[in-house]
């Protein structure tokens, strides 16, 4: 039995949330990266990463102070679908 490998791995989702942090200038002093790499790594498929509206609950859900720190920065809503856009280009 052969094991498909995921359309884009783990490694990739967090270097690609570390670097959407960077390239929006925010800072985070908690386990956010990772937090969001477990939510997104766990929508990827063999083909495809699920739909942005069948995650999105869960990224919101995230406990974390990085939209406190970086406020007036970067709203939920931008941050986490711009992160997605950049991984959906990724898996293409």
């Amino acid at each position: 039995m052969t094991v498909e490998p995921k359309c884009i791995s783990r490694t990739d989702i967090l270097q690609s949330t570390l670097f959407h942090i960077q390239i929006k200038q925010c800072q985070y002093i908690d386990n956010f990266p990772e937090a969001v790499t477990s939510i997104i790594d766990n929508a990827v498929g063999k083909k495809r990463l699920k739909k942005y509206s069948e995650i999105k609950n869960r990224l919101y859900r995230i406990k974390t102070n990085f939209f406190t720190i970086n406020h007036g920065k970067i709203k939920k809503k931008d941050f986490f679908e711009g992160l997605y856009e950049r991984l959906e280009n990724r898996t293409h």
